[in-house]
């Protein structure tokens, strides 16, 4: 009977502590507000590029101090035939996979492949739910990823009216979204869809596309200012905004980057020499970019885009996103992507100066795709072969040698593409967060978990 008395003991205080564990899960208090930063491109290539130049080789990111890491699978499929997985991704449908939690095919926005429904965005939800929501972007604010938490459409080079019938830019072959056009009964292209959305801070680039008519005759930026945005384009005017609604258009497209190689030089193609000696190639280091002038740099825009945000103690979902990440790895150039993961860390620590005095904000940093630029050694480890055997052993991309602050020198390798411009890749992405909800970023996770966990964490 002792015996039996124990084990009932025992089983009653188990119960006890398990109604105890779930009541507090129970009880524990959504995140108020989300900001969610992208970085264009990021995989753990481009961040071994970035952190061995700006913080030497045993050094590390301000985000990759962040308390949770996951690793996330990038899943595309096939538009022709949507049950086929693509294995490599772009901005578009990566940007979709966080927005929304939806595997789509590239080149769609928050659209689904074949079939081509909208699904709901985690912005909406937010805005829907009574959060403010903004978006920041170093690419005109109609790219593909920052697009994809505002915008509905079938391609994204649809990006201003006049794009949606194939007679400017990428599009020239035709009309490409002509179901999303306007005329049709669409909702527009994409700048038309931000400036009558809800958004209530939009910073970045893009004002030539802006400036493009509807088919009503009145340019989109006329449109967005009759919807009730403010419109500034420069990063004085963004200063003295203090509230309501603001549209910053800081460049007629993608924005200048901060950094470029040692004048102007990026990776170039190895030349091979005689008696198997390694090619001659350049060593350089980086230095400000003169293009950039007064251009707002991430940073400003992230605390402008919070501070208005949170103004009236507002809860908010917020996204960044340092774009040319991506955009300077298609050019091969190591200097451009570096200075651009410098941007990208010096917003995520506004961020963190954020959530210090507001612990209820939950931070995620994560990618869309992997991109080209490998480190690889300079000379190559087979070089001594290559001696014996009387060819140069190199290299068959674009490559560079960077002198790093520390001493060092470091060889960056781009081999993916012989045309105008280096590929995506098809690796994992890494994601790291911070704050309430961010636990469920470890081990391996989709890409659209993102979009599942910012959900969860809201309480939307």
């Amino acid at each position: 009977m002792r015996d039996l008395d124990l084990v009932f003991r025992i089983a009653v205080l188990l119960v006890l502590g398990l109604c105890i564990v779930l009541s507090a899960a129970q009880a524990a208090p959504p995140a108020r507000s989300a900001i969610l930063f992208i970085g264009d491109g990021v995989d753990d290539h481009q961040l071994t590029l970035g952190r061995n130049y700006l913080h030497g080789a045993a050094g590390t990111l301000v985000f990759e101090g962040l308390e949770q890491r996951a690793t996330a699978r990038v899943l595309t499929i096939q538009e022709s035939d949507p049950t086929l997985p693509e294995y490599v991704g772009d901005s578009a449908s990566g940007g979709t996979a966080m927005s929304a939690g939806v595997v789509t095919s590239r080149g769609r926005v928050a659209t689904t492949a074949g079939s081509d429904e909208d699904v709901v965005t985690i912005a909406e939800l937010a805005k829907a739910a009574g959060k403010k929501v903004g978006i920041v972007a170093t690419s005109s604010l109609t790219d593909a990823t920052p697009a994809s938490f505002y915008a509905h459409v079938s391609l994204r080079f649809c990006e201003g009216p006049e794009d949606m019938s194939g007679t400017r830019g990428r599009l020239r072959q035709g009309a490409r979204c002509p179901q999303d056009d306007t005329a049709n009964g669409g909702l527009g292209s994409i700048a038309e869809q931000l400036a009558r959305s809800r958004v209530d801070v939009a910073l970045g680039g893009g004002l030539e596309t802006f400036l493009q008519r509807t088919h009503g005759g009145a340019t989109v930026l006329e449109i967005a200012e009759k919807a009730g945005f403010r419109v500034v384009r420069s990063g004085e005017a963004l200063a003295g905004v203090n509230r309501g609604r603001v549209l910053g258009l800081f460049g007629d497209g993608t924005l200048p980057v901060i950094w470029q190689g040692e004048g102007g030089a990026s990776a170039e193609r190895l030349q091979s020499v005689g008696g198997g000696a390694p090619p001659p190639v350049p060593r350089f280091g980086c230095e400000p970019s003169p293009s950039f002038g007064e251009t707002p740099t991430l940073e400003e825009m992230t605390r402008k885009a919070i501070e208005l945000l949170s103004a009236e103690d507002d809860s908010f979902f917020l996204m960044v996103e340092s774009a040319s990440i991506d955009k300077q790895a298609h050019a091969a150039n190591p200097c451009g992507q570096i200075g651009e993961i410098r941007q990208l860390e010096e917003a995520v620590q506004v961020a963190l100066d954020f959530a210090e005095d507001h612990p209820d904000t939950l931070i995620v940093v994560g990618s869309d795709h992997g991109q080209a630029g490998q480190v690889i050694p300079y000379p190559s480890l087979f070089a001594a072969l290559g001696r014996r055997t009387g060819s140069a052993v190199h290299s068959p991309g674009q490559f560079a040698v960077l002198e790093t602050p520390e001493g060092g020198t470091m060889g960056v390798s781009y081999a993916t593409s012989t045309a105008f411009a280096e590929e995506h890749t098809g690796t994992a992405i890494p994601v790291f967060g911070q704050g309430p909800g961010s636990e469920a970023l470890r081990g391996l996770i989709d890409q659209a978990d993102v979009f599942a966990i910012l959900k969860a964490a809201l309480g939307l």
